[in-house]
């Protein structure tokens, strides 16, 4: 009788202290943390006051220790100190795309083709351009194999032009793109291989919300000429223009869910004052302090303060993984807060890039989201 009241009185006991275990200890977000993390001097915030990370130099990996003595979760991590040069700069961006976009399906389009996929080939012939498509269409007989990319999945389908007697020629009903341009903020160059990272979001076809791979394309200077200022419900823009000519700043070869990527020509006067700056990451943000770097008259570089409000930990490149307050008045009466065109902007805090500056709360332009800089490094 005395051993099970002892042994109901020892699970009673553990039962409370697994209890406080789980309300305490973020065993959720600590999971969900994949391998590819940076480390610096203080990856160790966040976790509450049960679990600490330490950086296993031998199998260079960052363990999370419960009671700094049991190791709960280990995931493997990227080089310590890295240093890039931290951007801020507005830039434009123009590319041609893999293939040809199909923006919209008209009511005499027959067969499987739908808004957002991207026309790879028709009948074994490569389409990279609408003028291609059009001769290609034209100039075949009868029903057409055609080879696209839907959702991220190439498929094959077979669809009947339709004779336009107004053109005399034969046409599939769907209207196309095959170049995209946009503009937004410099986050980072790499002043080892001269690779840049750029908005921490994809620049996406405004009429499907499709992701349109790049081919080739260039980087530009880009001209501020003015501000549209945020309000309740609207969002605000950085109106810039930026002129496509010879003498570009580098060469974009990746549109992807985590921003723009390419390389950049260090020796271009627009990047002779950028400073080093060392990698923080996802272990490294927390709530509290911080600062964005943005150019909203497309000429000076300026830091602004802001205050992140929360950090996930999600284990997929989101570019929402931590929310932001702007406080920095200045800001605040330029441009209302967080506007288009800011996208990417650096995010520092303690003195290292932990991120850039994604989305704007629609209704509050004042709250913003940003991803980690973990997400954008490597691509």
């Amino acid at each position: 009788m005395k051993i099970g009241k002892i042994f109901f009185f020892i699970s009673f006991i553990l039962s409370i202290i697994f209890a406080i275990l789980c309300w305490c200890v973020p065993f959720r977000e600590i999971f969900s943390i994949d391998n590819g993390v940076y480390v610096t001097d203080n990856s160790n915030t966040n976790f509450g006051n049960f679990v600490s990370t330490k950086y296993n130099e031998k199998t260079e990996s960052v363990d999370f220790l419960l009671f700094n003595a049991l190791k709960i979760h280990s995931v493997n991590a990227l080089e310590t100190g890295k240093k890039v040069l931290l951007g801020g700069e507005t830039i434009g961006f123009s590319y041609h795309g893999n293939g040809v976009l199909v923006v919209a399906k008209g009511d005499n389009c027959v067969g499987d083709i739908e808004a957002g996929d991207v026309i790879k080939c028709i009948n074994n012939e490569n389409i990279n351009s609408v003028s291609t498509l059009s001769k290609v269409v034209n100039s075949s007989q009868g029903e057409l194999k055609v080879k696209l990319v839907r959702d991220g999945k190439t498929m094959e389908t077979k669809v009947k032009p339709a004779y336009d007697t107004l053109t005399k020629k034969y046409k599939l009903g769907i209207w196309a793109r095959e170049n995209m341009s946009g503009l937004g903020t410099l986050t980072f160059i790499d002043p080892e291989t001269s690779r840049f990272g750029a908005l921490g979001h994809p620049i996406l076809e405004k009429n499907t919300k499709t992701i349109f791979e790049v081919e080739s394309g260039n980087v530009h200077e880009c001209t501020i000429l003015g501000v549209k200022k945020a309000e309740r419900g609207m969002p605000g823009e950085l109106q810039g223009i930026f002129v496509r000519s010879k003498t570009t700043l580098g060469k974009v070869d990746k549109n992807c869910e985590s921003g723009m990527y390419g390389t950049i020509n260090l020796d271009h006067k627009l990047f002779s004052d950028n400073q080093l700056i060392e990698v923080g990451g996802r272990l490294s943000a927390h709530p509290g302090k911080a600062v964005i770097y943005s150019s909203i008259d497309g000429k000076n570089i300026k830091a602004y303060d802001i205050e992140i409000i929360k950090t996930n930990y999600q284990s997929s490149q989101s570019p929402k993984n931590l929310v932001f307050k702007v406080i920095d008045k200045e800001l605040i009466d330029l441009t209302g807060g967080i506007v288009q065109g800011m996208s990417g902007s650096p995010i520092v805090q303690d003195g290292k890039l932990i991120g850039a500056v994604t989305h704007v709360f629609v209704n509050d332009a004042t709250k913003g989201f940003g991803i980690y800089i973990d997400s954008m490094l490597g691509q």
